[in-house]
């Protein structure tokens, strides 16, 4: 097997529970290339950690496995140290990822991970489940690149795929399945058009949205049948992006969990 053949499994176990009003990580079982840093409390008492991968990138053939499981009356957040970048893939293989989550009643699991960057030629397939019990409470974001933009790459990627799903029981809360070949297809408007960024995300909570976040052609939210809050938005820049995102996940972590901001020192 040569150099450029050789993948890589990583493999990411986690389990988050409340211990004596503390949530705290009782279960972190790793594989690399995944890998967490030391679980951090922020002062409103959620527990967060990174996840990392200390490798130059995602290459073609990789697979990942990251799966949490947040207890009764836990705080969990987990965040990724960087972008994930998504390299080449010579050889036409395709790197993937499954996550599985499991949320238990009156625990909160949110899953914030920056950026997916996929260069030139990268072929990406990921998948993620989460399983809510009753009463249970997520929230969930996906930003994508365009490409590196200005490196001259924008929609030069292969294949990208991601399947996103939300159960409580045998009931789904939540759908989204987004496939991306680039060609004419994707540089129509309404697709992709002028922006260079998009993102996406989820939350299921107990509140109740009154104050529904928006930005004319730059960023929606809505609700789906089985109460799940969706977001789409879309930027021709980054850090326009990012604003916008976060301003729209405060608001609606305000309305759906009672929560307060997120601190987070990186």
């Amino acid at each position: 097997m040569t150099l450029g053949q050789r993948t890589r499994t990583g493999i990411l176990h986690l389990r988050f529970e409340n211990q004596r009003g503390k949530t705290v990580l009782t279960r972190d079982v790793q594989k690399a290339p995944l890998m967490v840093i030391r679980p951090f409390e922020l002062p409103c008492g959620t527990l967060m950690v990174f996840v990392v991968n200390p490798t130059g990138g995602v290459l073609g053939g990789d697979h990942s496995e990251i799966v949490a499981e947040v207890g009764a009356g836990a705080r969990a957040l987990i965040l990724t140290q960087s972008a994930t970048r998504l390299q080449p893939s010579p050889s036409g293989a395709v790197a993937t990822q499954d996550i599985r989550f499991t949320v238990a009643a009156g625990g909160r699991l949110e899953y914030y991970p920056e950026r997916t960057l996929p260069f030139a030629g990268s072929a990406f397939y990921q998948t993620l489940r989460a399983d809510l019990e009753d009463g249970a409470e997520l929230g969930l974001t996906e930003t994508l690149a365009s490409g590196r933009v200005q490196m001259g790459e924008r929609l030069a990627f292969a294949d990208y795929r991601s399947r996103v799903e939300l159960w409580r029981g045998e009931k789904r809360l939540y759908r989204d399945h987004v496939r991306l070949q680039p060609g004419e297809a994707t540089r129509a408007p309404g697709t992709w058009g002028q922006w260079n960024y998009a993102a996406s995300g989820v939350w299921v909570g107990g509140g109740v949205v009154e104050q529904w976040p928006a930005l004319p052609g730059q960023l929606a939210c809505g609700q789906t049948a089985g109460g799940a809050v969706w977001l789409r938005s879309a930027a021709e820049r980054g850090p326009e992006l990012d604003r916008a995102l976060n301003t729209a996940r405060e608001s609606l972590r305000a309305q759906l969990f009672g929560a307060r901001p997120l601190q987070v020192r990186r």
